[in-house]
């Protein structure tokens, strides 16, 4: 079974993600990054992703890859950091093409070349 098929068999038997849960799951790594507890931080984004998958936000989760590219290079796993980091700009070029950007295409460039730059200093 293809991924889209299963998402829409959960979405029609169990209904959409409330957005809130990735929202909160943000929050959370957010705080256990600034806590130093880097391991901890890159679990509960990735629980993020996977409910993510399943709610209705779209290009908004640029944040979340943002913050996860950097709690990976914050705990030295600079491949890690450079795949989400391609994965946002790709979400942000399509969000560009698309006009799904909502007007924040260079707050969100500018945030993820400054992150490149910090990936390709270490």
């Amino acid at each position: 079974m293809k991924k889209t098929r299963y998402a829409e068999l959960i979405t029609k038997k169990y209904g959409k993600v409330n957005p809130s849960i990735v929202e909160s799951l943000f929050e959370q790594a957010v705080e256990a990054a600034n806590n130093g507890e880097l391991d901890e931080a890159i679990e509960i984004c990735n629980d993020a992703i996977v409910f993510y998958k399943y709610s209705t936000i779209g290009y908004e989760i640029i944040c979340l890859l943002g913050l996860l590219s950097e709690i990976y290079l914050n705990n030295d796993q600079k491949e890690m950091a450079e795949k989400v980091f391609r994965l946002g700009m790709t979400l942000i070029e399509d969000g560009k093409r698309n006009k799904l950007d909502l007007g924040s295409y260079n707050e969100d460039i500018d945030a993820f070349l400054d992150l490149k730059i910090k990936i390709d200093t270490l």
